[in-house]
């Protein structure tokens, strides 16, 4: 371990995690005190005002006076910020708007200042101390992480707008930057595929111990990318410099030209290791001192874990980072392998609503942290120390067990990951659930896109987009759109009631031409989506989504066919 990581361990870990520890013991306590500090410091900001913050006292007083709000709700007090307006949200002056696009429609601009950086941070510290604690290896080489630019434009007052990653990557203290592997301005290459040959050129030829990046699909694309390139990457560190067939605007290659200097010696380490592999580079065998892996591991993402693990030791472990959105950083995971973290209570005031309610929730409705159950699961609505106040988040949580009294959670899916044409409201778990379950026995590579509910005719279907290597023959293509069907009716007993009352229609295969994933991401990528916050619904209502994509043919059963009888299990968790 180096001694800039045992300086930082040393001197942030122990009593960082100690606190944590302690907060965790008075959940109700630690709401009440940041709810407070909240109130106070932003009582004379526009908001404060227009809600009267002085005189809310209470929890109870708080719910009763401000409002469940959405991104609409506080627009205006953002775009006041936007323009330089002081004291709408915060009596702090944001120095970021974090951007984020969500899954449709224009950006949203999130604020975020000094006091919500730093809480951020905090948790961050906490994180990495727990899974140092466990694996001491992490910090043994270098740390590979991959962020988006902090600064995809300005605001009218010149604040940067973009990717809190970023914001948070650029401003690492001096004496810490020499932990990482990339310099920053790696991640302001515009270019996808040049964005990405640059990072892997720069790693291979240094030795890594960690890989942190939030989407595990950044990974996949990493290790992918990192094979394809094998002989070029090989060359490049043998001669110095990087490809012509990557056009790095000079203005970055001055910043990372002292990264990409030749190295013969680590050339013919390279050269080897594809040796052994069918001239294939991959991380196993390229950075063998590599004692983990940090990144998503729940939700929508969660499938992609199992398409990383030939291209890494078995036994790796895995820390997932928690459920982490621009708005806040809302739990920390203290274990390897499992999608639950401890919630941020000493960070961000949460209130929760019953995700099995079928209506919106009144302001009073809203449960505290010491109200949820264990094993239910929740919608959230969270006030930060950036100026969000009952913020509703739409994402769905699970409450999977506690941390001394304070509650682990684990996120499930977004609240829009629902779709119901005639009642069934088919979810996205259970979605992914049919998809893995009608592609495990498909013998050729098969990666499941999204699942589009769309009209055929007057009846609604859902259509399920899958990319093949080699697609199976027509009898194998049926078969699994029965098993989409079955599993469907075995996951959700509304859809196999519509399915059985035909008002619904079975379920299509739709095959589009390998690749065209990789097409779509790049699209959204290039268009200023944030990389590493590149999400995609595997459940939607949008007919539009699924015009984005090369079609090859629709496999489909007869519309009157009825589903076989299965037994019904349990919604996959």
């Amino acid at each position: 371990m180096s001694l800039v990581a045992k300086a930082m361990m040393s001197l942030t870990g122990p009593l960082t995690v100690n606190e944590f520890e302690k907060q965790c013991r008075h959940p109700r306590l630690a709401q009440r005190r940041l709810l407070r500090r909240i109130l106070e410091k932003n009582q004379e900001t526009a908001f404060g005002r227009k809600y009267d913050f002085r005189r809310l006292k209470t929890f109870r007083a708080f719910q009763k006076s401000v409002p469940i709000s959405t991104y609409e709700d506080l627009k205006p007090y953002i775009e006041a910020q936007l323009r330089g307006k002081r004291g709408q949200l915060t009596a702090e002056k944001p120095v970021l708007f974090a951007m984020t696009s969500g899954t449709t429609g224009e950006s949203k601009y999130i604020p975020v200042t000094p006091e919500s950086r730093k809480a951020k941070a905090d948790l961050m510290k906490v994180w990495l101390s727990a899974f140092y604690k466990d694996h001491p290896g992490i910090l043994s080489e270098k740390i590979l992480s991959v962020v988006s630019p902090e600064m995809e434009t300005r605001a009218p007052d010149g604040t940067p707008c973009g990717a809190e990653s970023g914001h948070a990557y650029r401003n690492i203290p001096g004496l810490l930057q020499s932990l990482y592997a990339c310099p920053y301005e790696v991640f302001e290459i515009e270019d996808y595929e040049t964005r990405y040959y640059t990072i892997l050129r720069i790693a291979v030829a240094q030795s890594l111990s960690l890989i942190v990046t939030v989407n595990p699909s950044t990974v996949l694309v990493l290790c992918e990318r990192l094979a394809q390139h094998t002989d070029s990457l090989i060359h490049d560190v043998r001669v110095g410099g990087l490809s012509s067939r990557f056009n790095v605007p000079r203005r970055l290659y001055k910043k990372i030209e002292e990264y990409v200097p030749p190295n013969p010696g680590r050339a013919e380490e390279l050269r080897r290791a594809a040796a052994r592999h069918r001239r294939r580079l991959l991380p196993k065998a390229i950075w063998p001192k590599l004692a983990a892996i940090a990144c998503w591991q729940g939700g929508t993402v969660g499938t992609y874990l199992e398409k990383l693990r030939p291209y890494f030791p078995k036994d790796i472990p895995i820390r997932d980072l928690g459920y982490l959105a621009s708005e806040h950083r809302g739990s920390v995971p203290l274990f390897d392998d499992v999608d639950t973290g401890v919630l941020a209570i000493a960070t961000n005031v949460y209130e929760f609503f019953p995700a099995d309610k079928d209506r919106k929730p009144r302001g009073t409705e809203l449960l505290t942290v010491n109200e949820v159950e264990l094993g239910k699961r929740y919608f959230v609505y969270v006030t930060t120390l950036g100026g969000l106040y009952r913020y509703d988040m739409n994402d769905i949580v699970e409450v999977a067990a506690y941390f001394q009294k304070t509650p682990m959670i684990r996120f499930v899916q977004k609240g829009r990951g629902i779709v119901s044409f005639t009642g069934e409201k088919l979810s996205e778990t259970q979605v992914l659930a049919a998809a893995e379950e009608a592609f495990r026995p498909v013998k050729s590579q098969s990666d499941f896109i999204a699942a589009v509910g769309e009209m055929n005719g007057h009846t609604p279907h859902y259509v399920f987009l899958a990319e093949f290597d080699k697609a199976p023959g027509p009898a194998r293509l049926q078969q699994i759109v029965r098993a989409l069907d079955e599993s469907l009716c075995a996951h959700n007993t509304e859809y196999a009631s519509k399915r059985k009352s035909a008002r619904l229609d079975p379920p299509v295969l739709r095959i589009v031409r390998r690749g065209e994933f990789d097409k779509y991401r790049k699209r959204k990528v290039g268009a200023g989506r944030a990389d590493g916050q590149f999400k995609i619904l595997r459940l939607t209502d949008d007919a539009e989504f699924a015009k984005e994509f090369d079609v090859v043919r629709d496999v489909g059963l007869k519309p009157g066919r009825r589903p076989r009888k299965r037994a019904h299990r349990r919604p996959s968790r």
